[in-house]
């Protein structure tokens, strides 16, 4: 049997999860990527360098996973 979170309760706790980032350059991250930049337009905006995008999605998915967020095609 297939299970998904509510709509409405998955969109409260990536709220919640995005205001509580404290690092300026993650919460840059996630606004840009909620609003559907590409990683290389992420890079351009923010001026950092593919491998430090890359380590700070690692970190991201790591901390959204601790706090329940999961991908909708899990």
């Amino acid at each position: 049997m297939e299970r998904r979170q509510n709509g409405g309760r998955r969109c409260q706790i990536v709220q919640e999860f995005v205001k509580n980032i404290t690092d300026d350059t993650e919460r840059l991250v996630c606004y840009l990527f909620m609003n559907n930049y590409t990683d290389r337009e992420v890079c351009k905006q923010l001026k950092i360098k593919p491998d430090r995008l890359n380590a700070i999605k690692l970190k991201l998915a790591f901390d959204m996973k601790k706090v329940g967020i999961r991908n909708l095609e899990d």
